[in-house]
């Protein structure tokens, strides 16, 4: 007689996404997990099954809104790594993740809210703007008067992301300095944008009291340069920004560049700011833009076991998972061995640096 175990799986994984709160779960995982063990089943007496065989890790990876960078990024991040229970480990021109391994994409509010989440034990990882990594580390900054995070490790630097400055098309802005009177979003409390688009703002002499302050996230904002009811937005996101894409499909926004002195001393001021080009195409209707770059860091906690890490990295920079990453996401092309210590401002998680070791990019 056939067992009805692959339904127990189901119905195990979604009890757990009930009770952790995922907002959204990679249902291709859940679905290959059912579906392996439905095969499995089919081919085989599974009078007897050892539950032991079949025990699930969750790992939950922190984003941010679906209308930037980070979300579908996590995504795709959780898809290369996850090797549900029951599922071959390599199929051929597919992926190779971590056996028994269930990674979740969990929207939130961005690199600020991810840092306090991982640190405090509320997620297991979560991707990071560099800056706002370390000032949470040292408990300096936005983190100022909350104590150093000093539990907090470094996975990987994954890319590196545009500080996007979008405005309604016909409204007057060529500079930053000319948002001074105007509706701008800065970003939702808790984001990294909203962090960089305040120090941004006041390298060209613009305090939040000279413009009319707009808190929302990136598809808020879209919706309202759409309506009338906003003049410009701060995104910080890997180039294309969904987002922004849309907008611009419809020639509804210009990209302003961030450059000159202002842009300059930022740089030298903080090396976690770099010289960035969105190229002309990335957007439909807009020439190349000057502007700054961040490093984009996944990061986890040093209490992570260092086994999960090391598979989890090495399953990341796996040749037969490069597909995946490039196919599935734009930024997922940069995601390289080359870079992936690069810029890292905080120490790395020892499972993820023995790997490194392991294959020659770190030197013992």
């Amino acid at each position: 007689m056939q067992s009805s175990h692959p339904y127990k799986i189901f119905l195990t994984l979604r009890k757990w996404v009930d009770k952790l709160g995922f907002d959204r779960v990679l249902l291709f995982v859940l679905g290959a997990a059912v579906l392996s063990l439905l095969a499995l089943g089919m081919g085989k007496n599974l009078v007897g099954w050892d539950d032991s065989a079949a025990k699930v890790t969750f790992f939950q990876i922190g984003t941010g809104s679906t209308g930037g960078t980070y979300f579908p990024m996590g995504e795709v991040l959780a898809a290369v790594i996850s090797q549900p229970p029951g599922s071959d480990s390599c199929l051929p021109g597919g992926h190779c993740g971590v056996p028994g391994l269930v990674a979740i994409a969990k929207g939130s509010a961005g690199s600020v809210a991810n840092v306090r989440s991982v640190a405090d034990g509320r997620l297991e990882s979560a991707l990071v703007q560099a800056n706002v990594l370390a000032a949470a580390y040292a408990g300096t900054g936005e983190f100022d008067g909350e104590g150093a995070r000093e539990n907090l490790r470094v996975i990987a630097n994954l890319y590196v992301e545009a500080i996007h400055l979008v405005a309604a098309r016909g409204v007057n802005v060529s500079s930053v300095s000319d948002l001074e009177g105007m509706r701008v979003s800065i970003g939702p409390e808790g984001s990294g944008t909203r962090a960089d688009a305040i120090e941004i703002l006041a390298a060209y002499g613009i305090s939040l009291k000279d413009i009319d302050v707009v808190e929302a996230d990136a598809s808020r904002s879209a919706e309202m340069i759409l309506s009338g009811r906003l003049d410009a937005y701060f995104l910080v996101a890997g180039a294309p920004a969904r987002s922004i894409d849309d907008l611009a499909v419809r020639g509804a926004v210009d990209l302003i560049p961030i450059n000159g002195e202002p842009a300059e001393k930022l740089r030298i001021n903080h090396p976690f700011y770099s010289h960035f080009v969105i190229p002309e195409g990335t957007y439909r209707h807009i020439d190349e833009v000057e502007t700054l770059g961040l490093g984009a860091l996944w990061i986890t906690r040093s209490t992570t076991p260092g086994d999960l890490v090391y598979n989890i990295t090495r399953a990341l920079f796996d040749p037969r998972n490069h597909k995946t990453l490039v196919s599935s996401h734009v930024s997922g092309k940069n995601v390289s061995l080359s870079t992936a210590v690069t810029g890292v401002p905080i120490l790395l998680h020892p499972g993820a640096e023995l790997y490194y070791f392991e294959v020659d990019i770190l030197e013992r």
